[in-house]
């Protein structure tokens, strides 16, 4: 079914609730992209220049757990993994077949905001696992690309299968005019307000999935100049100390993929340039909120880490810490905000400029103050490893505040650093003589739910500033 029968289809089968209302409140324009370092933001001058230079950058933003499905589960909930049940890539504790057993799919920020009179849209990568035989809880529209390590080369777009197999085409471009196609439909003044998710299947780790006309790009770019590379591991849990040291084959490995992720952001930044033309040129770029993120960052090679499918899934700032801009309206031209963000910030952000009130599961928190320039109150969060996986290192839990970070692993083993004075976290400075203060957060941390995940982060109420401006820094003590 083409699109724009697609959307008339389901527009035709009557109202939705309060549909002339909706139609003053903002568009949501959601763009994630999948595994994606931060050192690559300056491959991508439509998303630095048209969102972060015209919105608000958050250098301290982070996930809260540093693998795809968990934190694409996060988002669509507004929880934490430990709540989702949503803990890994794959069963029993993951992807989408943990998802959907669970019942998690059927109350999500899609199925809130499709209730609530938004035209939805979900165009790209859905959660890991996913095969393209049913069409997803909350979408007017989907077109969701199977996941590449099962046979064929499938999507599904909305009632039906296509299979790209032996096709001409890339998986980015075909991401890119699907979406396209559906804010011609729908982003223009007059009609219901729509929430678009594009959600990317690049770079990835190895990132070889770019059309072909990015090849010639980059074939001089080198990894940036690290001190984590060849780092003394001594310090480290011991599976850290397990990993063979980099060789130069290794080195010329993770070279090669570097590159590859800049050819692909920059077909990923493309599309970003001509989704905020389309919104431009139909009259609703005012009236938009432009988010771009990824699901996680990955490492390339720092603390010895690396592996074919992603050194993901640990507490340091490569795998946890993600970019994150944003535009829109109320939104300061060309600011910084030093608050810690959250993925599963977006969902309940989202709600609340719906007009709705987020269901009461939720563990994250409106941001939108932020997004404005406010303070918040958040002084540190979990970052977590509930189960093991295929990946060599074992479970954990972490506590993060903005410069500072505190593990406990399931081995026993546990480190501190101070990012502020060791911004490659190389030097463990655990003492089981001077306890952390964010030890005892990890303690209020683990486990919560709902309101006692935002208590438990937050700065006690006699140790808060005073609204003092967004970029000050908070004391130890609130920490």
């Amino acid at each position: 079914m083409a699109l724009a029968a697609a959307v008339a289809l389901v527009l035709s089968c009557g109202p939705k609730a309060e549909e002339a209302a909706a139609q003053t409140r903002p568009n949501l324009v959601f763009i994630m992209t999948d595994d994606q370092p931060k050192g690559l933001k300056g491959a991508m001058p439509n998303v630095m220049n048209r969102i972060a230079g015209e919105g608000m950058s958050f250098p301290n933003a982070y996930v809260t757990e540093s693998l795809c499905c968990p934190s694409r589960a996060s988002m669509l909930r507004g929880e934490y993994p430990h709540n989702t049940g949503v803990e890994a890539n794959g069963g029993p504790n993951g992807g989408v077949e943990t998802f959907r057993a669970l019942g998690e799919d059927q109350n999500t920020v899609a199925t809130q905001l499709r209730a609530s009179g938004y035209t939805t849209a979900l165009v790209g990568k859905y959660i890991n696992g996913y095969d393209a035989s049913y069409t997803p809880p909350g979408w007017d529209y989907f077109y969701g690309r199977a996941d590449p390590s099962l046979p064929g080369q499938k999507a599904r777009e909305n009632d039906h299968v296509i299979d790209y197999t032996g096709q001409p085409g890339n998986w980015g471009d075909r991401i890119q005019n699907h979406a396209l196609d559906f804010m011609n439909q729908q982003a223009w003044p007059g009609k219901p307000p729509f929430a678009l998710f594009i959600w990317t299947g690049q770079p990835h780790l190895t990132a070889a999935d770019y059309a072909d006309r990015y090849a010639g790009l980059y074939q001089n770019a080198q990894l940036p100049d690290k001190p984590s590379y060849d780092e003394n591991v001594s310090d480290k849990p011991q599976w850290i100390q397990n990993l063979p040291p980099l060789s130069s084959s290794d080195m010329q490995q993770l070279t090669e993929w570097h590159q590859n992720q800049l050819r692909s952001v920059t077909q990923i930044d493309d599309m970003v340039g001509n989704v905020l033309n389309s919104l431009n040129a139909n009259g609703e770029m005012s009236n938009t909120y432009t988010v771009f993120t990824t699901d996680n960052g990955t490492g390339m090679g720092e603390h010895r880490w690396w592996y074919f499918h992603g050194a993901k899934s640990t507490p340091y700032e490569e795998a946890a810490n993600v970019p994150m801009f944003v535009r829109g309206p109320g939104i300061p031209y060309g600011d910084t905000s030093n608050e810690l963000v959250l993925n599963q910030d977006l969902a309940p952000t989202f709600e609340t400029i719906a007009g709705l009130t987020p269901p009461s599961y939720t563990d994250g928190r409106n941001i939108l103050p932020a997004w404005q320039g406010e303070s918040l109150l958040r002084a540190a969060f979990l970052n977590e490893r509930p189960v093991q996986d295929a990946s060599p290192m074992p479970p954990y839990q972490a506590a993060l505040s903005r410069s500072k970070t505190y593990v406990e692993w399931q081995t026993g083993e546990k480190e501190y650093y101070d990012r502020a004075t060791d911004p490659y976290e190389d030097h463990n400075a655990y003492n089981p003589a001077v306890p952390s203060r964010l030890a005892v957060r990890l303690a209020a941390l683990s486990g919560c739910a709902g309101l006692s995940c935002q208590v438990a982060e937050d700065v006690p109420p006699g140790l808060a500033r005073g609204n003092d401006g967004r970029n000050g820094e908070r004391n130890e003590a609130e920490v």
